[in-house]
């Protein structure tokens, strides 16, 4: 008969789970040492008198850079900091460096300021990411099939509404006039009755509605030929009934009817913006601007404001709030000064003003000099019509905003540029920005650095795809345009400062995929990027743009340390300067992410406070062998199972 196990048997496993266990714990503790030395690194600092460091040395107090060099100079810098004595006292010299900092040895893997992504939608991104996914490809008459699919029938907020998001706009407008004998606005009509239906496009720039939901927002009392300022209601062209495709700031309306401010819509609003930073921490971004800031939903300062209050953040963010063409400028302003934050000492910031010029190419709402291509009268959309564009920029930079202007095509960059030039645009508010700049006239490229403007762009792998590069050459622009779209390498050549960013969710997030994109550009004159220029795009050069290039952007000393550690060294003789292999960058992954000394992101961990040992050679990530982080693994793995065994005993 098997006997059951003893007392005796089950102290054996815990003497064991002592020596295993207590060892694990006291490595992830957080250590109280004013120093930490991160070592043995292959550090690109951005900064042009240090290019290259091998060590840093952080106050783990303030988070801030006190020492960059190489081995040697960082620790001893250390031991000199300890050793500081007053007069007449007796001070023992400090050679321990273990005594007085916490270690990290980066085991020569490749360390850069943390990235700055300068134009996104963070909350955005987390709300649509919980909402009914309607993929671009899908027929109109399985919508209704795909949202009964979805949770709650794709029920969202406290209001009652079914959202939706993902469709696209122009498969939509296509399939109306070559497969559909029904608009969308009935389609949901009869699928959902009386319940309020909104359904976003891919990219934000429209959306489709039901009946219901036109009622909502007044939209069905409006005559035949009239719009929303700044937004586009698409009709039948002989009934002059609505079709429910509504385009660009038509769609706000049902935004904020949908998900307004309540407390149970600003508790999903906060859930969905802490799902978005971990997203962030993993792709190694320290430092955001969110363009969406629409300040009518749920989805506004507040729950930035509540996150940094319960110590959350993983990022600094310099935010947006966005300006309702549709709603009195000053009656804005009386209420967006309320919400303005510009203290240098707060991760958050609310201090922009997005505009909007116009729209995008792909919809034909981008403001063109010459007409598109399909009709020789249509040259695009205004946002801010009859010189309202001016009068709205003049107010807000006098208030202290900076200026986040959105243009797309040639002719709203231009008038975007002309409103800057202007002699009421305050410039202390600046740098003003324009971000997309899609399409950019040749005499207008060299403007930027005139005027001291900064140009956004989102060189995304999906802006250079070859079908929609195509759909645009014969739909939308022609070949000679298409060939001009992107003119980011001219007007960094021309001197304009330029950043990279993402306009996430509506494009990848990656910034390894931007720098491998970024680097694969030829322009029409045999121009390319080169590493150094394009990491600059998405560290310091979005500092400069979001005014805060005194304490981050790059890696030395009176800087915060928000840093990013990659596996594999972009610049090293493998992918070198002259030789770099945009697939292998674009492979690239984060193993952590540091912000103001402290880890957001280090799974594996990487940072863990270690013996310093200088021999110890750079540890390779997909050796064989079980070093380092992979014998971690196995201890916590083993941990598990002995745990496990002995809730069993």
């Amino acid at each position: 008969m098997r006997m059951p196990y003893s007392n005796s048997g089950r102290c054996v496993v815990f003497f064991l789970l002592t020596f295993i266990l207590v060892p694990v714990a006291m490595a992830a503790t957080s250590s109280d040492l004013p120093y930490t030395l991160y070592y043995n690194g292959s550090i690109y600092t951005v900064d042009d008198n240090q290019k290259w460091a091998q060590a840093f040395a952080v106050d783990m107090e303030t988070g801030i850079i006190l020492k960059v060099g190489s081995d040697d100079e960082v620790e001893q810098y250390i031991l000199d900091q300890n050793h500081k004595c007053n007069p007449g006292e007796l001070c023992p010299v400090q050679t321990n460096i273990k005594a007085v900092a916490n270690v990290v040895n980066l085991r020569g893997r490749l360390v850069l300021p943390g990235f700055q992504d300068a134009h996104l939608h963070v909350i955005e991104a987390g709300i649509n990411s919980e909402l009914c996914y309607i993929p671009e490809d899908s027929l109109l008459e399985d919508i209704p099939f795909i949202m009964d699919d979805c949770k709650d029938g794709g029920r969202f907020g406290d209001q009652g509404w079914i959202l939706g998001a993902g469709i696209d706009i122009g498969f939509l407008f296509d399939s109306l006039q070559d497969i559909y004998q029904e608009y969308p606005i009935s389609v949901l009509d009869k699928a959902f009755g009386g319940t309020p239906v909104f359904i976003l496009d891919s990219l934000g720039h429209g959306g489709i509605a039901n009946s219901k939901a036109m009622e909502l927002v007044g939209y069905d009392k409006l005559s035949r030929n009239e719009n929303p300022v700044g937004g586009v209601l698409d009709r039948d062209p002989v009934t002059g009934e609505l079709t429910g495709i509504v385009l660009e700031n038509a769609q706000q309306m049902f935004r904020s009817a949908a998900f307004p401010p309540t407390r149970a819509n600003k508790e999903k609003a906060y859930e969905s913006l802490l799902d978005a930073l971990d997203i962030l921490a993993l792709n190694g971004i320290t430092t955001v601007s969110d363009a969406g800031g629409f300040w009518k939903q749920a989805a506004n300062s507040d729950v930035w404001e509540v996150a940094e209050q319960q110590n959350k953040l993983t990022v600094r963010a310099s935010n947006a709030f966005y300006i309702y063409p549709d709603m009195d400028i000053q009656e804005q302003l009386s209420k967006l000064t309320q919400q303005y934050r510009n203290g240098s000492d707060s991760l958050v910031r609310f201090n922009q003003a997005k505009i909007y010029v116009d729209g995008i190419l792909a919809l034909g709402t981008s403001a063109l000099l010459d007409p598109y291509v399909y009709d020789s009268n249509d040259y695009g959309f205004e946002y801010f019509p009859d010189g309202k564009l001016e009068e709205v920029a003049d107010i807000l930079s006098n208030a202290g905003f900076q200026l986040h202007l959105h243009a797309t095509g040639d002719r709203g960059v231009r008038m975007a540029l002309d409103v800057l030039e202007s002699d009421k645009i305050d410039p202390s508010s600046g740098p003003h920005r324009l971000t997309h700049n899609y399409l950019v006239h040749e005499q207008d490229r060299s403007r930027f650095a005139e005027l001291d403007v900064v140009a956004d762009f989102q060189l995304s792998p999906s802006s250079f795809d070859t079908t929609y590069r195509n759909f645009l050459k014969s739909d939308i622009l022609g070949n000679g345009r298409t060939e001009q779209l992107m003119p980011a390498i001219e007007i960094h050549n021309e001197g304009g400062l330029v950043t990279l960013s993402s306009d996430w969710d509506a494009d990848e997030l990656s910034p390894l995929k931007k720098i491998s994109t970024a680097l694969q550009m030829v322009r029409p004159s045999g121009n390319t990027f080169d590493l150094d220029s394009v990491i600059r795009m998405m560290t310091i050069n979005p500092a400069i743009l979001l005014q805060h290039n005194d304490r981050t952007g790059s890696i030395e000393v009176g800087k915060y340390a928000d840093f990013v550690v990659l596996d594999t060294n972009i610049f090293s003789s493998e992918v070198d300067i002259f030789g770099i292999d945009p697939a292998k960058i674009a492979k690239t992954k984060v193993l952590a992410t540091c912000l103001q000394g402290e880890p957001v992101y280090d799974p594996l961990p990487i940072l863990g406070y270690e013996s310093i040992g200088k021999a110890s050679p750079p540890e390779n990530e997909n050796s064989g062998g079980m070093q380092g982080n992979q014998a971690k693994t196995f201890l916590l793995l083993l941990n598990i199972a002995l745990v496990y065994i002995a809730s069993v005993w």
